[in-house]
C-alpha cells in the first residue's frame, strides 16, 4: 500500500468513526428528540437504552478507532520528515505542511480524529458500566454499582445476559441488549478500547518523534 491508500483509509475511518461516537453520546446526552424534531420527526427517547448505547459505543467506536490507528501509525512510520508532514493530508489536495496554518490545519486534525473519538469511547464506557444486568426471564438481578463488564456475570439459567439502563430495578427482563459470552465481553468492551488508544499513541508518539536522519549508501561506479 502507498501514502494514498493510507491516507484514504485513515480518512473515511475516522469519518465513520466520528460520527458513529458523535452519534452515540449526542443520543446519551438526550439529543436523539431534538435531532428527530429539527428534521420534522418526534424522534425517539434513547433514555431507556443509554446503557446499551454506550456498550455498542464503545465496541463498535473502538473498532473503528483501531484499524484507523493502525493507518495512522503505518503512514506516520513509512513517510514524512517533519510531523507536520506525517499526518496525513486529508480533503486539501497538495497541502503545503510546512506553512504556519497548514500545520494548524494538521494539529486540528489530528485532533479530531484521535482526541475526539478517545473522548467519546470513554464516555459511552462510562454509561455503559453503570447500566443493570440482567438475565432475560428470570429473577436474576445485579444493579450496575455491584457490576463490572470486567467479569460479567454469567447466567445461571442458561438464558440471555442483558444490559439495561440503571435503577431499572426488578422489572421484566426484556430492554437492553444482549451482553457477548462472558470471555468475550471484557475482550470487546475493554480490549478493543485498550488497543486503539495505544495505538493511537504509539501513532501520535511516531508523528512528533525526532528521528535521526538515515545514512546516505555509497554508489559503487564500475568502471
Amino acid at each position: 500500500m502507498n501514502k494514498t491508500h493510507f491516507t484514504q483509509l485513515w480518512q473515511w475511518l475516522s469519518v465513520a468513526c466520528v460520527l458513529f461516537l458523535a452519534t452515540s453520546v449526542i443520543s446519551l446526552q438526550g439529543g436523539s428528540e431534538f435531532l428527530g424534531r429539527l428534521f420534522g420527526d418526534k424522534g425517539g427517547n434513547a433514555a431507556d437504552n443509554n446503557a446499551a448505547v454506550g456498550y455498542f459505543g464503545t465496541t463498535v467506536g473502538s473498532g473503528l478507532f483501531l484499524v484507523a490507528s493502525i493507518a495512522l501509525l503505518l503512514h506516520a512510520r513509512r513517510y514524512g520528515d517533519r510531523w507536520h508532514s506525517r499526518i496525513p493530508v486529508i480533503w486539501l489536495e497538495g497541502l503545503d505542511t510546512a506553512a504556519w496554518e497548514a500545520k494548524v490545519f494538521q494539529v486540528c486534525v489530528l485532533l479530531i480524529f484521535v482526541a475526539m473519538p478517545f473522548a467519546g469511547i470513554v464516555r459511552c464506557m462510562a454509561e455503559a458500566e453503570s447500566g443493570d444486568i440482567c438475565e432475560q426471564n428470570t429473577q436474576n438481578f445485579y444493579n450496575g454499582s455491584e457490576t463490572t463488564l470486567l467479569w460479567a456475570p454469567t447466567a445461571k439459567e442458561g438464558n440471555q445476559m442483558r444490559l439495561r439502563k440503571a435503577g431499572a430495578g426488578e422489572a421484566p427482563c426484556k430492554s437492553g441488549v444482549e451482553l457477548f459470552p462472558r470471555t468475550l465481553t471484557p475482550l470487546a468492551f475493554y480490549g478493543l478500547p485498550l488497543a486503539a488508544t495505544g495505538m493511537a499513541a504509539f501513532a501520535v508518539f511516531f508523528i512528533f518523534s525526532t528521528r535521526k536522519p538515515k545514512p546516505s549508501t555509497a554508489l559503487n561506479e564500475t568502471t
